[in-house]
């Protein structure tokens, strides 16, 4: 963790972040939170994306790789021509192997028992915006904006 929190300080303090930067997937532990803290960068929001676990898994295990030329496809929102093979290359496309259900059930399992708990440390800072990610991306992408007062 002192390892990534010195990444992290030294990357905000570049001139780019200084009107604002996104963090995605982390923090993902108490401790990590209580260093970001402790660094003094304010934090306007953090958001949290609510999905059923079930949307989960069948999002993350419809996702299509090509290992020849990394295009990336969705089997429902974004699927190549034909759905087994890549549009780009011809290559057969193929699942990540973290995105076959049990490891993504693992996953979860992982999330709620260490990454969950930060709902409570954000909200007791007033800083936490609960999305629901269930519909369409467009209208996710319109809470999401609406949260960050984009």
């Amino acid at each position: 963790d002192d390892i990534v929190i010195g990444i992290i300080k030294d990357r905000l303090a570049e001139p780019d972040c200084k009107k604002g930067f996104i963090l995605d997937g982390y923090p993902r532990t108490i401790p990590q939170a209580e260093a970001l803290y402790s660094l003094g960068i304010k934090i306007d929001a953090v958001l949290s994306l609510e999905v059923s676990e079930e949307t989960i898994i069948k999002r993350m295990s419809s996702r299509r790789t090509c290992a020849a030329c990394g295009a990336t496809y969705h089997t429902v929102f974004n699927p190549s021509s034909d759905n087994k093979t890549c549009d780009k290359c011809g290559t057969e496309l193929s699942m990540r192997a973290d995105d076959a259900p049990g490891v993504v059930k693992n996953r979860l399992d992982t999330y709620h028992r260490e990454t969950e708990p930060l709902k409570d440390y954000y909200t007791e800072k007033g800083i936490l915006r609960t999305i629901i990610g269930q519909d369409k991306i467009e209208d996710t992408t319109a809470l999401v904006w609406a949260a960050l007062g984009i």
